[in-house]
């Protein structure tokens, strides 16, 4: 067996409880769990006057996860933000297509398949699974990766030992930094160009779920797994040659002199190239974003002031807090 061997699919289901074959495959770029399985299980007691009063176990229940980490592929990105957010408009007669995907009403049913160890091993597969969390990071000049994080039913090995879903070509590329597009501001709804004295060094947006079980009486798996509200954060981070920034978060204005006593919303944009197709494109908005601020210290080793913009949830504009243009050659998730 292969340690390094690891392939990884998704595909929408029509309903909860009808597994779906991958339509999606890719390969991870670091370490990733994959399919987990794991069980808990709590102790009948009787009162038989000694101190171990264990007389027998029970399985109180069972959680499935799955969690891949790997790049942004451009149909593994798409598919990642639709179960994540749950709704995609998308325009063009032919390729490309524009994706429109934003925050729905509720989230999308997948399932995932894995093939870990060797490409003849017994294919293993979660059912009725939902997008728990999902995370873009970009830093410097490395190709952003992307954490996606599911909850399922149904965790099963299955007789297959060949790969059911389509192949992966690497030759297809994948959406780099090198060459984002970066806007953005710190009081306002019209993201613009990062100010000249802040640098930049990374980013990342993050979507959380909360993810629920319902476990039926007598049952031990999960019949159905349910989103609660939605949480969308995001961080910035760099260095900065002036302190303006902060007074800007803190009181809303460049000559503020007061801690604003209502919250102060900046927005932002980034956009990402592909590495072989000219025209494909992703774009992140986030229109709504109260803005917090790392204190400036000063030092005695000199140098910029470190500079950490961040969030503890961005706000719904339009019926959504994210928003991502995606453009690539799937005509539909």
């Amino acid at each position: 067996m292969n340690k390094n061997h690891g392939t990884f699919g998704l595909g929408k289901q029509t309903a909860a409880g009808s597994p779906a074959a991958p339509t999606v495959t890719v390969l991870a770029s670091a370490d990733s769990e994959g399919i987990d399985a794991s069980t808990s299980t709590d102790s009948v007691s009787l009162t038989n006057g000694k101190r171990d009063t264990t007389a027998g176990r029970y399985i109180s229940g069972s959680e499935a996860t799955a969690k891949l980490t790997t790049l942004a592929f451009a149909d593994f990105i798409g598919m990642a933000l639709f179960g994540a957010l749950g709704s995609d408009s998308v325009s063009g007669e032919s390729a490309p297509y524009t994706h429109d995907i934003k925050m729905g009403e509720s989230l999308p049913y997948l399932t995932f398949v894995q093939q870990v160890g060797a490409s003849d091993a017994a294919l293993q597969q979660l059912e009725g699974c939902k997008v728990d969390s999902l995370s873009i990071s970009a830093e410097g000049t490395k190709p952003p990766s992307v954490e996606i994080a599911l909850k399922g039913c149904a965790a099963s090995w299955l007789a297959a030992k060949a790969w059911n879903g389509p192949a992966f070509d690497a030759s297809k590329g994948w959406f780099k930094t090198a060459g984002a597009e970066v806007l953005f501001s710190s009081t306002t709804n019209e993201p613009a160009a990062v100010p000249p004295s802040i640098d930049l060094s990374s980013l990342s947006f993050k979507v959380e779920n909360a993810v629920e079980a319902s476990v039926p009486l007598g049952q031990i798996a999960p019949k159905r797994q349910t989103e609660k509200s939605a949480t969308v954060t995001v961080e910035l981070s760099g260095t900065t040659d002036s302190t303006e920034m902060y007074r800007l978060v803190k009181t809303g204005s460049s000559s503020g002199t007061s801690v604003a006593d209502s919250i102060v919303v900046g927005s932002l944009q980034a956009k990402f190239r592909h590495t072989v197709h000219e025209d494909w494109s992703l774009t992140v908005k986030m229109g709504a974003i109260p803005w917090k601020v790392n204190a400036m210290g000063v030092s005695t080793d000199g140098g910029p002031f470190d500079l950490t913009l961040s969030t503890d949830g961005a706000i719904s504009v339009g019926g959504t807090s994210i928003e991502a243009i995606l453009v690539n050659d799937t005509a539909s998730y």
